[in-house]
């Protein structure tokens, strides 16, 4: 699993997305019109703690951020 942030053509809005697979990032860029930049772990993790948006597992839980359990 690796991080992005999406950008869509056009727009400033910017937003934190994770992926399983480059292939699965490479064909939602292609069919949406987004921009992705990948990102290391530890950019996504403050991304989360400053409370930007995001789609990902990531959570705050106390001052430490966490990832959901799919199970949940």
């Amino acid at each position: 699993m690796f991080y992005a942030i999406r950008r869509r053509a056009g727009s400033d809005r910017q937003t934190l997305v994770e992926f399983a697979k480059k292939a699965d990032m490479d064909a939602t860029s292609v069919s949406k019109g987004n921009v992705y930049s990948i990102v290391p772990a530890k950019i996504a993790r403050e991304w989360v703690r400053r409370g930007r948006e995001h789609e990902t597992g990531l959570y705050l839980d106390g001052g430490s951020i966490r990832y959901a359990n799919p199970s949940n």
